[in-house]
Protein backbone atom coordinates (compact mmCIF):
# COMPACT_ATOMS: atom_id res chain seq x y z
CA UNK A 1 0.00 0.00 0.00
CA UNK A 2 1.33 3.42 -0.97
CA UNK A 3 0.99 6.15 1.65
CA UNK A 4 -0.53 9.40 0.35
CA UNK A 5 -0.72 7.89 -3.13
CA UNK A 6 -2.39 10.98 -4.65
CA UNK A 7 0.11 13.37 -3.03
CA UNK A 8 -2.78 15.50 -1.80
CA UNK A 9 -2.61 15.21 2.00
CA UNK A 10 -0.56 16.39 4.97
CA UNK A 11 -0.58 14.80 8.41
CA UNK A 12 0.03 16.02 11.94
CA UNK A 13 0.27 13.88 15.07
CA UNK A 14 -0.72 14.94 18.56
CA UNK A 15 -1.72 13.52 21.92
CA UNK A 16 -5.36 12.50 21.65
CA UNK A 17 -6.06 14.35 24.93
CA UNK A 18 -5.57 17.62 23.03
CA UNK A 19 -8.65 16.92 20.89
CA UNK A 20 -11.15 18.97 22.96
CA UNK A 21 -9.00 22.08 22.60
CA UNK A 22 -8.46 21.45 18.89
CA UNK A 23 -12.22 21.19 18.37
CA UNK A 24 -12.63 24.49 20.19
CA UNK A 25 -9.78 26.54 18.76
CA UNK A 26 -8.19 24.69 15.84
CA UNK A 27 -4.46 23.92 15.83
CA UNK A 28 -2.31 26.64 17.39
CA UNK A 29 1.36 27.32 17.86
CA UNK A 30 2.53 27.68 21.47
CA UNK A 31 2.52 31.49 21.25
CA UNK A 32 -0.89 31.88 19.64
CA UNK A 33 -3.45 33.76 21.81
CA UNK A 34 -5.77 30.73 21.73
CA UNK A 35 -3.08 28.24 22.80
CA UNK A 36 -3.99 26.06 25.78
CA UNK A 37 -2.07 26.02 29.05
CA UNK A 38 -3.10 22.38 29.40
CA UNK A 39 -1.60 21.28 26.08
CA UNK A 40 -0.06 17.80 26.17
CA UNK A 41 3.21 17.98 24.19
CA UNK A 42 4.46 15.23 21.92
CA UNK A 43 7.81 14.74 20.23
CA UNK A 44 11.38 15.91 20.80
CA UNK A 45 11.61 19.08 22.97
CA UNK A 46 15.13 19.81 21.68
CA UNK A 47 13.87 20.11 18.10
CA UNK A 48 10.87 22.18 19.17
CA UNK A 49 13.14 24.62 21.05
CA UNK A 50 15.64 24.94 18.19
CA UNK A 51 12.89 25.98 15.79
CA UNK A 52 12.09 29.07 17.83
CA UNK A 53 15.39 30.64 16.71
CA UNK A 54 15.80 29.06 13.25
CA UNK A 55 14.83 31.33 10.37
CA UNK A 56 12.61 30.29 7.49
CA UNK A 57 14.70 30.61 4.35
CA UNK A 58 12.12 32.82 2.66
CA UNK A 59 12.36 36.59 3.17
CA UNK A 60 9.89 37.98 5.69
CA UNK A 61 8.67 34.58 6.93
CA UNK A 62 10.16 34.78 10.44
CA UNK A 63 11.20 31.70 12.44
CA UNK A 64 10.15 28.09 11.91
CA UNK A 65 8.73 27.95 15.44
CA UNK A 66 6.00 30.39 14.39
CA UNK A 67 4.45 27.70 12.18
CA UNK A 68 2.28 24.61 12.68
CA UNK A 69 4.11 21.69 11.01
CA UNK A 70 2.65 18.76 9.09
CA UNK A 71 4.37 15.82 7.38
CA UNK A 72 3.47 14.30 4.03
CA UNK A 73 3.02 10.90 5.67
CA UNK A 74 1.25 9.76 8.84
CA UNK A 75 4.06 7.25 9.36
CA UNK A 76 6.63 9.85 10.39
CA UNK A 77 9.96 9.06 12.01
CA UNK A 78 8.74 10.96 15.07
CA UNK A 79 5.67 8.73 15.30
CA UNK A 80 7.92 5.68 15.05
CA UNK A 81 10.08 6.99 17.89
CA UNK A 82 7.02 7.71 20.05
CA UNK A 83 5.28 4.34 19.65
CA UNK A 84 8.49 2.29 19.98
CA UNK A 85 10.08 4.33 22.78
CA UNK A 86 13.25 4.55 20.66
CA UNK A 87 14.33 7.91 22.16
CA UNK A 88 12.66 7.57 25.57
CA UNK A 89 12.74 9.36 27.95
CA UNK A 90 13.70 12.37 25.77
CA UNK A 91 10.78 11.51 23.49
CA UNK A 92 8.21 9.91 25.82
CA UNK A 93 6.65 6.68 24.63
CA UNK A 94 2.88 6.63 24.06
CA UNK A 95 0.56 3.80 23.23
CA UNK A 96 -0.80 3.94 19.70
CA UNK A 97 -4.37 4.59 20.83
CA UNK A 98 -3.15 7.69 22.72
CA UNK A 99 -2.16 9.34 19.43
CA UNK A 100 -4.36 11.30 17.05
CA UNK A 101 -3.40 11.83 13.41
CA UNK A 102 -4.87 14.96 11.83
CA UNK A 103 -5.22 14.83 8.04
CA UNK A 104 -5.56 17.92 5.88
CA UNK A 105 -5.51 18.58 2.16
CA UNK A 106 -2.50 20.46 0.82
CA UNK A 107 -4.77 22.55 -1.42
CA UNK A 108 -6.83 23.66 1.58
CA UNK A 109 -3.84 24.37 3.85
CA UNK A 110 -2.31 26.52 1.14
CA UNK A 111 -5.27 28.92 1.41
CA UNK A 112 -4.13 30.00 4.88
CA UNK A 113 -2.46 33.37 5.32
CA UNK A 114 1.12 32.15 5.08
CA UNK A 115 2.59 28.72 4.40
CA UNK A 116 5.75 27.07 3.17
CA UNK A 117 6.98 23.54 2.65
CA UNK A 118 10.34 21.83 2.64
CA UNK A 119 12.13 19.00 0.86
CA UNK A 120 13.41 17.65 4.20
CA UNK A 121 13.30 18.28 7.93
CA UNK A 122 12.64 22.02 8.13
CA UNK A 123 15.37 23.02 10.60
CA UNK A 124 18.28 21.17 8.96
CA UNK A 125 20.81 23.17 6.98
CA UNK A 126 20.40 21.19 3.74
CA UNK A 127 16.61 21.51 3.44
CA UNK A 128 15.15 23.97 0.96
CA UNK A 129 12.08 26.06 1.81
CA UNK A 130 9.40 26.76 -0.82
CA UNK A 131 6.11 28.67 -1.05
CA UNK A 132 5.18 27.77 -4.62
CA UNK A 133 3.08 24.58 -4.89
CA UNK A 134 4.70 23.86 -8.24
CA UNK A 135 7.82 22.93 -6.26
CA UNK A 136 6.09 19.99 -4.56
CA UNK A 137 7.79 17.77 -7.14
CA UNK A 138 11.08 18.42 -5.33
CA UNK A 139 9.90 16.21 -2.46
CA UNK A 140 11.11 12.60 -2.28
CA UNK A 141 7.65 11.15 -2.77
CA UNK A 142 8.95 7.66 -3.51
CA UNK A 143 10.56 7.25 -0.08
CA UNK A 144 7.58 8.87 1.66
CA UNK A 145 4.97 6.74 -0.08
CA UNK A 146 6.91 3.53 0.62
CA UNK A 147 7.55 4.45 4.28
CA UNK A 148 11.27 4.05 3.64
CA UNK A 149 13.43 6.20 5.90
CA UNK A 150 16.40 3.87 6.16
CA UNK A 151 19.92 5.10 5.49
CA UNK A 152 22.12 3.12 3.12
CA UNK A 153 25.72 3.37 1.98
CA UNK A 154 24.44 4.90 -1.25
CA UNK A 155 21.89 7.21 0.38
CA UNK A 156 22.66 8.63 3.82
CA UNK A 157 20.32 11.59 3.27
CA UNK A 158 17.03 9.67 3.01
CA UNK A 159 15.89 10.24 6.65
CA UNK A 160 16.15 14.02 6.17
CA UNK A 161 14.17 13.94 2.92
CA UNK A 162 11.56 11.62 4.44
CA UNK A 163 10.81 14.32 7.02
CA UNK A 164 9.70 16.90 4.44
CA UNK A 165 7.14 19.25 5.97
CA UNK A 166 4.26 21.56 5.15
CA UNK A 167 4.00 24.44 7.62
CA UNK A 168 1.20 26.94 8.24
CA UNK A 169 1.73 30.20 10.07
CA UNK A 170 0.43 30.45 13.64
CA UNK A 171 -2.97 28.74 13.38
CA UNK A 172 -4.81 26.09 11.39
CA UNK A 173 -8.61 26.52 11.59
CA UNK A 174 -10.99 23.60 11.98
CA UNK A 175 -12.15 24.11 8.41
CA UNK A 176 -8.71 22.98 7.24
CA UNK A 177 -8.99 19.57 8.94
CA UNK A 178 -10.20 16.92 6.49
CA UNK A 179 -10.37 13.97 8.90
CA UNK A 180 -8.92 12.26 11.96
CA UNK A 181 -7.10 8.93 11.86
CA UNK A 182 -6.84 6.75 14.97
CA UNK A 183 -5.40 3.37 15.86
CA UNK A 184 -8.39 1.32 16.99
CA UNK A 185 -12.10 1.28 17.82
CA UNK A 186 -11.50 2.56 21.38
CA UNK A 187 -9.77 5.68 20.09
CA UNK A 188 -12.42 6.09 17.39
CA UNK A 189 -15.18 5.94 20.03
CA UNK A 190 -13.45 8.67 22.05
CA UNK A 191 -13.01 10.97 19.05
CA UNK A 192 -16.55 10.31 17.81
CA UNK A 193 -17.98 11.18 21.23
CA UNK A 194 -16.03 14.46 21.34
CA UNK A 195 -17.23 15.35 17.85
CA UNK A 196 -20.83 14.56 18.78
CA UNK A 197 -20.63 16.70 21.91
CA UNK A 198 -19.50 19.70 19.86
CA UNK A 199 -21.85 19.11 16.94
CA UNK A 200 -18.95 18.96 14.48
CA UNK A 201 -18.99 16.73 11.42
CA UNK A 202 -15.40 15.63 10.78
CA UNK A 203 -14.69 12.10 9.56
CA UNK A 204 -12.81 9.75 11.89
CA UNK A 205 -11.29 6.48 10.69
CA UNK A 206 -9.55 3.63 12.48
CA UNK A 207 -6.42 3.15 10.37
CA UNK A 208 -3.93 0.96 12.26
CA UNK A 209 -1.68 0.73 9.19
CA UNK A 210 -0.75 4.38 9.76
CA UNK A 211 0.73 3.62 13.20
CA UNK A 212 3.43 1.07 12.25
CA UNK A 213 3.22 -2.66 13.06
Amino acid sequence: MLINADRKYCYRICNIRNLPHILEAGICTRNHPAASNEFHPIGNPDIIGARDTTRVRIDGYGNIGEYVPFYFTPRSIMLYNIVTGYWAPLVPKLEREEILIIRSEIAILSRNSRFFFTDGQANTAYSNHHNDLRDLDKIDWESIQQSNFQKSDLDTDRPRRYQAEFLVHSHVPLESIESFLVYNKNAKAFVSAELKSTGLNIAVTAAPICFFP
